[in-house]
């Protein structure tokens, strides 16, 4: 098997059969312990394993795993005693191209056409409902949009996510590390982990508050502040603070003046004193 084309007949074949995240997150699982053993047609693995691998519970684990078996994704038989289960992955990519497995219990013809054809009858339903699009897979955008290729401890940390929060919320912080340039999941959990600590629960929510923190940054640029000119620091002064009228009397211009206004004095105090 093709990793990589596997992978992308996965979340091709999830658009008309949904899967929850436990499911997905048990697949990829699945998937990781194949390519470790060198896809084998048939491998067994301990449910203990899975349960670290996809981060579920034995519970969970069985009950992904039958919804996953009956919607054509795996095949696997339980044995007696302890002894683990077998399983087999369905190639999906074959599956795809044309031909179908025996394994798929949806009854759906040999014919790839009749798949595709299904496929594009059920994508414009999901599109065209409620004229709501539809919803964007974390795992499919993890992958299509160069992050790498999901393994075991990356698919349990978005399926972890994914419950804490909300698939839509997971894509949104993709997206936005994306935008700074920083296709990693370590940046995408640090915003993850801060939205959380804000209690911002919804794409709406996170939108809200990206909004009122882009104003208070505006709000912040538009007070008054000091430049600079040159080398020198100059305060900037409103202009009724530059018209200001002063109170002060006006001092004389030169000595003469100065002697002038004297004089007067003098001359007005005998007027007064004879």
């Amino acid at each position: 098997m093709n990793y990589i084309k596997l992978i992308n007949a996965f979340y091709d074949r999830l658009e008309t059969n949904s899967l929850s995240t436990s499911a997905i997150a048990l697949w990829h699982a699945l998937v990781h312990v194949n390519n470790k053993a060198g896809w084998q047609r048939e491998f067994s693995v301990a449910v203990s394993v899975l349960c670290i691998k996809a981060g579920l519970s034995e519970r969970t684990v069985n009950n992904a795993r039958n919804d996953l078996k009956i919607k054509g994704f795996i095949d696997f038989r339980s044995r007696k005693g302890n002894q683990a289960a077998i399983y087999s992955l369905v190639d999906l990519s074959a599956t795809i191209a044309g031909n179908l497995s025996d394994n798929v219990s949806d009854n759906l013809s040999d014919n790839a056409s009749a798949l595709i054809k299904l496929n594009e009858t059920k994508r414009n339903e999901i599109i065209n409902k409620d004229d709501a699009p539809a919803k964007e897979n974390p795992f499919r955008f993890y992958e299509e949009n160069g992050f790498g290729v999901i393994g075991s401890y990356i698919s349990e940390k978005i399926s972890t996510w994914c419950e804490d929060l909300s698939d839509e919320l997971v894509v949104l912080a993709m997206k936005r590390s994306t935008e700074q340039g920083k296709k990693t999941w370590r940046y995408v959990e640090a915003i993850l982990i801060d939205w959380f600590g804000k209690g911002l629960k919804t794409v709406a929510d996170v939108e809200a508050y990206e909004l009122e923190f882009k104003e208070k940054q505006a709000q912040k640029q538009n007070k008054v502040t000091p430049y600079r000119k040159g080398s020198a620091r100059v305060e900037v002064v409103p202009e009724w603070m530059q018209n200001k009228p002063s109170d002060e009397p006006n001092e004389p211009a030169n000595i003469k003046d100065l002697e002038d206004r004297k004089r007067k004095m003098e001359q007005m105090f005998q007027q007064i004193n004879p």
